[in-house]
């Protein structure tokens, strides 16, 4: 059975969230200087395998500009020596960045369920029983998370707004927010006797970063009202982060 956090530990692991959001907006470049290095490093690395996971303006910004402050950030809160906070962030992207993380968060059981959104019944249940509709069975994996020795066990998807109407922002902002919640759902599974690494979280991120003229995904998160913002992580344990936005 999954644990439940104590008051203490959640108040900790609040205050760690707000810390490592309160670096990024220190560290971050502002979000036109962002997008104009995400989308210089995405041209560099096309056709280049060993740039692979700089290929994409999501993973560009995952793994050039947040995961190593995540992991300057978790060596800091937690005292942690390199090795242990390489062994404590795990990343979707692991091999090409062994500097700071060493294994993938991947949930080893397949299942039938995905992350998507408001995705049609009767095309689920094709899915389930023709074999020409794509696989039944899906196995997921998470952008990157963080599980011992860092003492909060967290799992964050990460999303790159580039541009978008107010009405499509919070529409990505609700896909976003859910399939953060998605993982948290997930059944604990054990490390695996060849390391693959346990999947036992207590806390779902969404970490987005708004690079849109206007800041339309943050002015979504705005808009909701406090009570709401506040219930994701008082009744739900998911923490919201949404960086940039500054138009």
């Amino acid at each position: 059975m999954r644990r439940t956090p104590g008051s203490s530990e959640k108040l900790e692991a609040r205050a760690f969230l707000d810390g490592l959001q309160d670096r990024f907006a220190k560290r971050l470049l502002p979000a036109r200087e962002l997008d104009l290095a995400i989308r210089d490093t995405n041209a560099k690395a096309k056709g280049n395998r060993a740039e692979r996971h700089l290929k994409h303006p999501e993973s560009a910004f995952l793994n050039k500009h947040a995961l190593p402050e995540i992991f300057k950030e978790i060596r800091h809160a937690a005292g942690l020596s390199d090795e242990s906070a390489r062994r404590a962030l795990l990343n979707e992207y692991y091999p090409s960045t062994p500097g700071i993380a060493e294994a993938s968060p991947a949930h080893t059981k397949r299942h039938p369920f995905t992350k998507a959104l408001g995705l049609d019944a009767a095309a689920i249940y094709t899915r389930w029983t023709d074999p020409s509709a794509g696989s039944a069975l899906v196995q997921s994996c998470p952008d990157f998370a963080l599980r011992d020795p860092f003492p909060h066990k967290i799992v964050f998807e990460g999303k790159y707004f580039r541009k978008g109407s107010a009405k499509y922002a919070k529409q990505e902002l609700v896909k976003y927010i859910y399939e953060a919640f998605f993982y948290r759902g997930l059944p604990s599974v054990p490390e695996t006797p060849r390391g693959r690494a346990a999947f036992n979280y207590d806390y779902p991120c969404l970490l987005a970063y708004d690079a849109s003229r206007g800041g339309t995904l943050t002015a979504a998160w705005n808009a909701l009202p406090a009570k709401v913002q506040n219930g994701f992580w008082d009744g739900a344990n998911l923490y919201v982060m949404i960086l940039g936005g500054d138009g």
